[in-house]
């Protein structure tokens, strides 16, 4: 068997040397004095193993190993170390090396240890073995946990993919029906039903924006941006904005507001959307009341949109808000329909901003979703 020595330390590597060639199983065929030199000697050499030291200058024995075993996987490494350090043998472990021994140990030990890993089994001191595997087994669980919270993820964004087609493909059905409907029966349809049939697909339109709109927010933020333009603005005026933006949409439900003067600091358009988004939500969810205010709290802005609807429990809350990927309901026969993306988007500007998201909610009582702002400069 052909061994390669690699060790910074040239007496190291000299008595190394005059030992294995004592056996007549194993013959020193060249030596390196770095993990440069050892991967070039490897593909120089074509040597069976390599006793390589594992630290060095230019390139430890970890990185040396990684590329031995990358271009020569069919040559043995066997590790050698000065300390008992479990994370660093650890790495070389991982690196592709088949055992690893303390320097200083006995002869016998050494040539136990290259006539094992000649024969494709480990070899393994026991000084620190435990150690290693201590070390390898909390890795292995820590493997485990990342890779049952990395299929989870899978599964919620493949959910959020057929949701998110789901709840597109019902706005465009709506609106081409209305087309198709229109454009064959043209003559045939009254004003009126020309109308409520053009108001139908203007919502559905409106929808569909709110929608991509969401998917393009929640990109942003996944990519680390937002893009908020910060600037002073009537909070109160933006609140009877919002409230415009579902003229119509109010018919038979009991709506109070209470909209007072106050001023805030934010990105106006973005926090218009989130204030569009609490109302959407209590249309949704609620057949009840809806109170939404506008005003300020111990001299800070803020708005609230109250409903009494379900309610959200605890647990289920948290889910919408850390995630874009959770839903409450993600069955695509629940009762109303959006991709229980507000929440989400709404703490993220909101904490963007310098402000604050704060919910009260109880399935036995509704919900105030309130959003805090900073006052303007």
């Amino acid at each position: 068997m052909k061994v390669l020595l690699v060790d910074d330390n040239a007496p190291i590597r000299k008595s190394l040397r005059q030992l294995i060639n004592l056996r007549d199983d194993f013959e020193v065929v060249g030596e390196g004095s770095n993990g440069a030199e050892a991967v070039q000697a490897v593909d120089d050499l074509s040597p069976d193993i390599v006793l390589m030291d594992m630290n060095m200058p230019v390139m430890d024995g970890v990185e040396a190993t990684k590329a031995i075993k990358k271009r020569h996987p069919e040559v043995q490494v066997l590790a050698l170390t000065a300390f008992a350090d479990d994370a660093l043998v650890a790495n070389m472990v991982r690196a592709g090396a088949s055992g690893y021994l303390l320097k200083g140990g006995s002869s016998a030990e050494l040539m136990d240890s290259l006539r094992a890993v000649a024969k494709g089994k480990g070899a393994l001191d026991r000084e620190i073995t435990r150690g290693v595997i201590e070390n390898m087994a909390d890795l292995y669980r820590d493997n485990q946990s990342r890779a049952v919270a990395l299929t989870e993820l899978d599964r919620m964004k493949s959910e959020f993919v057929s949701i998110v087609s789901h709840e597109l493909r019902t706005p465009v059905t709506s609106i081409k029906g209305g087309v198709e409907t229109l454009r064959h029966s043209w003559g045939e349809v009254d004003e009126e039903v020309k109308l409520e049939l053009l108001d139908s697909m203007s919502a559905q339109c409106d929808r569909l924006s709110r929608l991509i709109g969401q998917i393009v927010t929640v990109s942003g933020i996944q990519r680390g941006g937002l893009g908020l333009d910060p600037h002073d603005f009537s909070l109160g005026n933006l609140a009877q904005d919002a409230v415009e933006t579902f003229n119509g949409q109010f018919d038979g439900r009991n709506v109070r507001l209470d909209i007072r003067a106050a001023r805030a600091s934010g990105d106006e358009e973005r926090i218009r959307e989130v204030a569009v988004s609490f109302i959407q939500n209590a249309l949704d969810f609620s057949f009840g009341s809806i109170t939404i205010k506008a005003s300020t709290r111990d001299g800070q802005p803020f708005l609230s949109v109250a409903d009494e609807g379900p309610g959200v429990e605890a647990d289920k809350l948290q889910a919408l808000i850390q995630s874009p990927f959770n839903q409450m309901d993600s069955s695509t026969t629940r009762r109303v329909g959006g991709l229980g993306l507000s929440l989400y988007i709404a703490r993220q500007v909101l904490e963007a901003s310098g402000g604050a998201l704060e919910i009260d909610t109880d399935p036995s009582r509704g919900s105030i979703v309130t959003m805090f702002l900073p006052p303007a400069h």
